[in-house]
């Protein structure tokens, strides 16, 4: 995917050849979101209604992004992306993941965010809403982090600085002069 603004600043998405996989329990929210999809461009898209069957077409396709309910019938949503995070199939695991729940609650957007979902989205979602957040995982590549507890995108959104103003690592920018008098 690859994102460009177009006359009078208004985001285009080239989704022509562009894979998708939606797994939700729901026969009108999997329709409504692939009619969506369509409605974009996307041209290949896939559909399972639970985790099993996610994970079966996952096994023998690579989807370009994948769309899933924050509540999977048989499976943890999170039990899933940690599987898809963690897949041998490196191009599977680097895909860009959005969860759409009807419920969102913390301990629900924690667990989708900490098996490295890239967005929660709360259902029901517009067109537009659906396609900003297709525009903005094309926009900004995060970098990908890989440790034996957590394997997805960078969940850090902004460079900050520290609370307290003084970084503390060898890696961290230099403390300037300033601020050391």
């Amino acid at each position: 995917m690859v994102a460009a603004r177009g006359r009078m600043g208004q985001t285009r998405l080239n989704l022509k050849n562009i894979g998708a996989l939606i797994a939700d329990r729901d026969p009108f929210a999997r329709g409504l979101v692939a009619q969506m999809l369509r409605g974009f461009g996307v041209t290949h898209i896939l559909i399972a209604d639970n985790g099993a069957g996610a994970k079966e077409l996952l096994t023998n396709n690579i989807p370009d992004i994948i769309f899933m309910e924050g509540a999977l019938p048989d499976m943890d949503t999170a039990e899933l992306i940690t599987w898809i995070r963690r897949n041998p199939n490196k191009a599977l695991r680097f895909q860009p993941i959005i969860v759409l729940s009807g419920y969102t609650q913390l301990k629900m957007i924690s667990q989708a965010r900490d098996a490295g979902a890239h967005l929660v989205v709360r259902k029901p979602i517009s067109p537009q809403a659906l396609f900003d957040r297709l525009a903005w995982v094309a926009a900004f590549d995060r970098a990908f982090i890989e440790t034996p507890q957590y394997s997805g995108p960078d969940r850090r959104f902004h460079a900050i600085d520290p609370p307290d103003g003084e970084f503390k690592r060898a890696t961290d920018e230099p403390q300037s002069d300033a601020k050391q008098a």
